[in-house]
């Protein structure tokens, strides 16, 4: 049963006992729920998180985030999901039954498959249309949920499609990579998800390879293989990723961005952002700001 530590889980009617949608709105003290009930293990989880921080335990490793976050985690992943007093969200839980009737067969060009099977920790810019969209999927669910009303199971099953949409859209860094390698090894894909989890975290590559359950040889071969660089390379170039959309896209500090990514030292970051991009993390978000009002006013004078 999932249970919060106060006793109470205000969950709302389920449609067809397949989703339950519990919102969590500045609590005075943490709120933790456990999925230890034979009933919630065909269950697949959905976290936005739009305040404070959350830590939640799988199988494997632990994820630890802060707001704005959206953590998708497939069947049998989840164990426990704990969020610090104070934090605002939605919590999804629903049937993975459900999750198929509604993932299609591909054909769009939409692998909602893969996506619903894979656990993702992405960060949606603060304020974006991306977070506002969601935002209101869930919430959607939520009222459809305690409303009950005619057809709310198809309202349902197509606000879980904008949400596995939403989790593609974010994870567009991680399917490019996937899609520009091939398959690659089963250690290769593996390290791919350990690392969209961790990267905020500056782990050392013994620190994937032991969650992997591997050498550090065994993962640096892998790697290598399936893009001719070094296991730490890679680490590096998701954090320049993530760091570059945020420069780009949020209205935050360098220093904000920096603690975000999790360095301690905003100066540090700059080192290291302007070590590999040639810029410093200010000159790269002016040169590109720049370079878009061009094109803006490029396009205005179209007639």
């Amino acid at each position: 049963m999932v249970v919060t530590t106060n006793g109470v889980f205000d969950d709302v009617l389920p449609v067809a006992t397949q989703a339950v949608m519990d919102r969590f709105d500045h609590p005075l003290s943490e709120q933790a729920w456990v999925m230890n009930d034979p009933d919630r293990r065909d269950r697949c989880y959905a976290l936005l998180l739009l305040g404070g921080r959350a830590e939640i335990g799988l199988r494997q490793g632990t994820i630890t985030c802060k707001a704005p976050a959206l953590v998708w985690l497939p069947l049998g992943e989840t164990q426990r999901i704990k969020t610090g007093a104070g934090s605002y969200g939605y919590l999804l839980s629903v049937a993975d039954e459900l999750v198929a009737r509604h993932c299609g067969d591909g054909s769009g060009g939409l692998p909602l498959r893969f996506a619903a099977d894979t656990v993702q920790n992405l960060t949606p810019v603060e304020g974006s249309d991306d977070l506002i969209l969601l935002r209101r999927s869930f919430e959607a669910i939520r009222s459809e949920l305690m409303q009950n009303a005619l057809g709310a199971g198809l309202v349902v099953g197509a606000q879980l499609q904008v949400i596995l949409i939403m989790v593609l859209r974010l994870a567009k860094d991680v399917m490019a990579q996937r899609d520009k390698h091939g398959p690659g090894s089963i250690t290769f894909q593996r390290f791919l998800q350990v690392l969209e989890l961790h990267f905020r975290e500056h782990w050392q590559v013994s620190d994937y390879a032991s969650v992997l359950g591997i050498s550090e040889r065994r993962l640096g071969s892998a790697v290598l293989r399936a893009t001719g660089k070094s296991p730490l390379m890679v680490i590096h170039e998701r954090v320049l990723r993530e760091a570059c959309m945020r420069l780009e896209q949020s209205p935050l500090g360098v220093a904000q961005i920096a603690y975000g990514l999790g360095f301690r030292d905003p100066a540090y970051f700059s080192r290291f952002f302007k070590r590999y991009m040639g810029e410093a993390p200010g000159a790269y978000r002016r040169l590109r700001r720049a370079a878009e009002r061009v094109r803006d006013d490029t396009f205005a004078a179209w007639p």
